[in-house]
């Protein structure tokens, strides 16, 4: 991705604002001023290609990568020093179980269908499941942890049940969301996380009372996405759903 903070206003500045994904990470370093940190990469990938953390790692971050796609889990091992971990975060009932994950071209889902248009599934492969809860102990990762991603295409919802947000206090998540719904919005918000902003796919969540309340254009496009949207992407997705 392409990183040129001096293109970017303040952190303020841009509470609310749907921006696109490049510039992605500039921002990210940007939230936490040059503080070396610890990061949390549910559905790492790639090793740098798209990856959310390899920026980071780069200035001195340490953390846990969560990839269940063996071949990945490699080479995350061979590129990183962080914990690599090759199972796939869902929730509490889960955990314990191997469930298959589908593959689809650079993506893979525990759900039925990728969220990806144009996407096809061309196998599966069996999974190793736990909750982000018990990865995180057994990595003895800290509280609060800075930075959490979360990009499992539409098994969001079952990995931030098996996380317990009181404990580990994330200062900042970034997580995929398609909008077609609200759930996702909902579950973050009654769980004391607040949206902030949106680059490309992910939502900013950080804890309420940390940053000021939207001003009115921030809440003008929050509406506009998370309600106003909702309906004609829902419509699309089932559109698509039924072509595949």
């Amino acid at each position: 991705m392409a990183e040129n903070v001096s293109m970017w206003r303040s952190d303020d500045d841009h509470r609310g604002v749907m921006l696109p994904p490049d510039g992605e990470t500039g921002l990210v370093r940007e939230f936490f001023q040059s503080h070396r940190g610890y990061f949390v990469d549910v559905g790492a990938n790639d090793p740098t290609h798209w990856s959310q953390t390899f920026h980071l790692e780069q200035v001195g971050w340490n953390g846990v990568l969560i990839e269940p796609q063996p071949q990945l889990a490699e080479a995350l091992r061979a590129r990183s020093k962080a914990r690599v971990y090759a199972v796939a975060c869902s929730s509490p009932e889960n955990s314990g179980r191997t469930m298959p994950l589908k593959l689809a071209g650079p993506y893979s889902t525990l759900n039925r269908l990728p969220r990806v248009a144009g996407a096809t599934i061309a196998g599966s492969i069996d999974v190793p499941i736990k909750t982000l809860d018990e990865v995180l102990a057994n990595a003895g990762a800290p509280s609060p942890i800075d930075f959490i991603s979360i990009d499992v295409e539409g098994h969001e919802r079952e990995v931030l049940r098996g996380l317990d947000l009181d404990r580990w206090r994330p200062r900042l998540i970034l997580i995929e969301d398609h909008v077609l719904h609200r759930h996702l919005h909902n579950d973050l918000v009654s769980r004391g996380y607040i949206w902030t902003r949106r680059t490309g796919l992910n939502s900013w969540y950080v804890s309420a009372g940390s940053k000021p309340a939207l001003n009115f254009g921030g809440r003008l496009r929050f509406f506009r996405k998370y309600y106003l949207g909702v309906p004609f992407r829902r419509l699309r997705d089932v559109v698509r759903r039924c072509r595949q």
